[in-house]
Order: C-alpha cells, then sequence, then structure tokens
C-alpha cells in the first residue's frame, strides 16, 4: 500500500474527532495530583509516584512547573561498535550498556521520588514534581542537582567495577512551565512534557564534556549564577559532592542523597551480580530475525531473551517549530489547542508509517517519530526495496504533515524534519519494570538518522551516508545533492521517483527540487538543537 491523500484526510478527520479541543480539560498539576490520589485510594503521605503522571487520559493535559533532568551516556555511541564495525558482539553488549544504566537510573529515581519520562538511547529524561507548588522551585532544584550528582556517581561506580559500562556522563537541568500528556496505550505508554524546559534540559545535556550543567533559571532558583559571559552555572565535582551531603524529604522520610544513592547503587549492583552468575535470565540477550513487514512487532513479545536483529531503515521526524508553539499556546490560553493538534499529528505520523508502508514506529521522542521499515523475507532484507520504501514513507510523512497544516488550528507555522539511515539494527524491550520497562532500536543506523534529522530544516528530508549506498540509483539521483532534498512530499516522490527508470544515468546538473503543491518559503523554526 502506498500514501493515498484521500485516506489521509479520512484518518485526520477521525484523529480529529478523537480528541476535539473542546474535549481537553487541562488541569494543575496540583488539581490532577488530588484527584489521582483520591480515585487510587493514596494517601497525601505516600509517595508522589504513586500518583504519577504517566497514565493520563488523553483528553487532559496537566500543567506542571517541574526540574527537567536530561542525562546523556555521552560514550554510547563507541559501544556499538566492534573495531569500526556493528557485529552481533557489540549490540549486545551495547544493550547490556543501555539495560544496566536503564536500571541504575529508575534505582536512583525510586529512591529520589522522581518521575522517570522516558528512556531514548543514550539519553535519560525524568523530572522533579515534588515538593510542588512555584514557592518550592528552590528545593526541587536542589534535588535535580542531588539526583544528577548521584547518577554521576553511581555511574562511575558501575564503570569502575564493570568495564564494559563505563562511560562519562552529562547532564542538563532546567526548570519551568510545561504541559504533561500521554497519548499512549497500556502495553506502549507516552509520556510527554511539553514546553521549553525539557528542551532546554536536553540542549544542555548534549555534546561530550562530562558534568552538571544548570541553566540561568534553575540557578537563580537556589540563589546561584551562572559562570561569567555564560547563561548555565557548571558544577564542579566537589560541588556535586556537596549535594550529595543535601537532605532528601520523600513520603516522609528524610535521608542524605547520599545514603538514597547508596542505597540505589546496592540494589543494581545485586542485579548485576545475579545477573552475571547465571540466577537472573531476563537480559540474557538472544537475536533473532523479523520477517517483514514491521508493523505487526509485539513489543512486549521481545524481551532480551528474544530481541530482534535486522537490516533495516530507521527513519526520524521531528516536528519543526513545536516548542515555540507550546510556549506560545501557554501564554495565550490556548494549550487544549495544541495539545489536540498534537495529538492528532502524532497519530497520524505512526498510521502512515504502518498502515501506508508497513513500517513501526519504536516511540515518540517528544514531538519526534521514531520508526523503522523493511522489506525483504524470512532469510533477508532487500536492501533497495527497503530504502525506496523509507524514502516513500518520508514522503507520505511530509504530505501527511501538509494536510495536518491545513486541517489544524494554528499549526501552519509548523515543519518536519526527517532524516533516514540504514543498517543491522537489534530491537526489543529494556528495563526492570515490568509494563514500564522501554522500547528500544539502537545501532549506528538510528543514531545517524537522528543525526541527519538535525542538520534538516522544517521542509528537507536528508539520508545517512549508509542509507545513500544502500538506495537504488534513482533514489541516490534525487539526494545527490549532500543527500538532502527540500519539499520531498508524495508528489514530488510519485514524480522523481514513479516515473524515472532505474537505473538512472546522472545529467550532472543538479535540479530544482519539484513539487505539485509547494507551501510558501518559511524560515526554519527549530527550538530542539540538542534533539
Amino acid at each position: 500500500m502506498a500514501w493515498n491523500e484521500d485516506r489521509a484526510r479520512m484518518r485526520i478527520r477521525r484523529f480529529i474527532d478523537s480528541v476535539p479541543e473542546g474535549r481537553i480539560v487541562v488541569e494543575d498539576f496540583r488539581s490532577f495530583l488530588s484527584e489521582t490520589r483520591m480515585a487510587k485510594g493514596i494517601t497525601a503521605s505516600a509517595a508522589l509516584t504513586e500518583a504519577s503522571l504517566v497514565d493520563i487520559p488523553r483528553n487532559r493535559a496537566i500543567t506542571t512547573h517541574a526540574v527537567h533532568v536530561y542525562a546523556n551516556l555521552i560514550d554510547f555511541n563507541s559501544v556499538l561498535v566492534d573495531a569500526g564495525r556493528e557485529t552481533e558482539a557489540s549490540h549486545r553488549r551495547a544493550f547490556e550498556f543501555l539495560h544496566a544504566h536503564y536500571s541504575a537510573c529508575d534505582a536512583l529515581i525510586d529512591e529520589f521520588e522522581m518521575q522517570r519520562v522516558d528512556f531514548h538511547g543514550s539519553r535519560l529524561h525524568a523530572v522533579v514534581l515534588a515538593p510542588e507548588g512555584p514557592q518550592n522551585e528552590g528545593a526541587r532544584v536542589r534535588k535535580a542537582i542531588a539526583f544528577a550528582a548521584g547518577f554521576r556517581e553511581m555511574v562511575e561506580r558501575l564503570s569502575q567495577e564493570h568495564t564494559r559500562f563505563q562511560t562519562g556522563v552529562r547532564i542538563g537541568i532546567d526548570s519551568g512551565p510545561a504541559v504533561a500528556i500521554d497519548g499512549g496505550r497500556k502495553d506502549e505508554r507516552e509520556p510527554l512534557f511539553i514546553g521549553s524546559p525539557a528542551n532546554h534540559a536536553a540542549k544542555l545535556a548534549d555534546g561530550n564534556e562530562p558534568g552538571v550543567a544548570v541553566s540561568r533559571r534553575a540557578a537563580a532558583a537556589i540563589d546561584r549564577a551562572p559562570q561569567p559571559f555564560s547563561d548555565i552555572l557548571s558544577l564542579s565535582k566537589s560541588l556535586e559532592r556537596q549535594f550529595l551531603d543535601e537532605h532528601v524529604v520523600t513520603a516522609g522520610v528524610d535521608r542524605m542523597a547520599d545514603a538514597r544513592l547508596e542505597t540505589a547503587y546496592t540494589k543494581v549492583a545485586d542485579e548485576l551480580r545475579a545477573r552475571e552468575s547465571g540466577s537472573a535470565s531476563e537480559a540474557v540477550f538472544r537475536f533473532q530475525r523479523k520477517a517483514p513487514p514491521l508493523k505487526d512487532i509485539v513489543y512486549a513479545d521481545h524481551p532480551p531473551s528474544r530481541a530482534i536483529r535486522m537490516e533495516m531503515a530507521s527513519l526520524f521526524a521531528d516536528i519543526d517549530g513545536f516548542t515555540a508553539y507550546i510556549d506560545d499556546s501557554i501564554r495565550t490560553g490556548r494549550i487544549a489547542e495544541a495539545v489536540s493538534n498534537l495529538h492528532v499529528m502524532r497519530a497520524e505520523m505512526a498510521a502512515v508509517l504502518r498502515e501506508d508502508f508497513g513500517g513501526r514506529k519504536v516511540r515518540f521522542v517528544g514531538d519526534c517519530i521514531h520508526g523503522m521499515v523493511a522489506e525483504g523475507d524470512a532469510r533477508s532484507t532487500d536492501a533497495m526495496a527497503t530504502m525506496r520504501a523509507a524514502v516513500n514513507a518520508a514522503a507520505g510523512l511530509r504530505s501527511s504533515f501538509e494536510l495536518c497544516r491545513t486541517m489544524l488550528p494554528g499549526a501552519d507555522r509548523l515543519g518536519l524534519a526527517i532524516g533516514i539511515d540504514y543498517g543491522e539494527t537489534p530491537v526489543c524491550r529494556l528495563g526492570l519494570r515490568g509494563e514500564a520497562s522501554v522500547r528500544a532500536a539502537a545501532s549506528r543506523a538510528t543514531c545517524v538518522s537522528e543525526a541527519e534529522q538535525r542538520r534538516c530544516n522544517g521542509r528537507e528530508t536528508a539520508l545517512g551516508e549508509a542509507a545513500f549506498a544502500a538506495s537504488p540509483a534513482v533514489v541516490r539521483q534525487v539526494f545527490i545533492s549532500g543527500r538532502k532534498v527540500p519539499n520531498f512530499d508524495h508528489d514530488a516522490a510519485d514524480l522523481l521517483l514513479g516515473t524515472m527508470q532505474s537505473p538512472y544515468l546522472s545529467s550532472g546538473v543538479e535540479a530544482d527540487p519539484m513539487r505539485a503543491h509547494s507551501p510558501k518559503d518559511q524560515p526554519p523554526m527549530r527550538a530542539h538543537d540538542a534533539w
């Protein structure tokens, strides 16, 4: 099946009807917390995590004032390869690496009564919601910094005792208003905090220099100032140590941050010893092939012991300008409209991948979708057919997004940046939290496809080098200029890929981008430089 405008319009109308703006209830976190505690029979003194923001109904949007923490495991890319090549052994090691650090982060999050939002490859996102209320922003920032210092200490100790998990960690922290939603299903939760603090924290965590970077706003909340000529407060190791001496109160229990770190580390170390001794079987990674299409993958059926590993195309599509859009919506009281629009756009992007091209969403990462596509049979992946399908899927995503821009109020200033790469990729669920475990697809191809998306503005589609090399000649010709094409939608794909015979002989002249319905030029609106 291919993308079809009438079918896409019908789907979008159905998604609009399923989450109409008028039925989106916007409430603050304090009200939601009281309501949830009452519904679950939880006392006010119970841990805040018992009333967490992971199962928000689709018709709710919760306004929060939280501290966002992003941790970046900066050596992950080197774990993916052996002597410059990805192998089954290197992928097994990479998944064990993620599994160990995800588990460590979860254990520490529980000790600090924080909420994990998402794990995505080498990046971990969590929020500090308590003590709630604007007057407690400083207390939340102090807890976030103590957690950051504890996580860096935990990873350092894991690295020393298990050298295969060795990595540096860079952590970004920001604080401020954001909106929490959850558009996922029971077995695929998709909690999301939209607004500037999450994106700014992610940006601060970007880079290869280990440490803790605190935003100007978060630093001001604890009466500290950024370094001279800088917008961030970079913590020294000794200052991190001071925060581990602070007291952290959770569920009425007052303990030093360092003691909480010890409890979490003991739990993780015991689990690692049990795994290495063979008494724990949940993290023994065994790979198998999945016959395409990938759309029928049920992640619950693929724990580490039944992980998928095969050649496939990885696609990242990021809504360009969405953070500025949501910040403006918060200021102007149009949160319900923005949340309804986001639900519709996310649902349509997932539908294009699955229903039109037989692909599968891995996860939503903020306002971005990560998906995968493969063509072939039970024995092997057809690289050229896969890349043709992936490029057509990208074109379908852009055409559906253009329809969303015209059908959804206020969405006309948004764009879509798309990156694609190709390669052997392992897929399974990671983590130790049952239904809350993490859907993971991590390889050089997933990393490169995300990087390719980041070098695009809201009108462009880009291929990684491996994707370009694996593509049929007709695709390579279209993407010959910097492996990037503007306005590559369904009409352009139909014209450029559907009518040309492959192999296509290049004239050596770079053609202007061709499309039947070119939108007006707009300046790049990127608020996600860190993604």
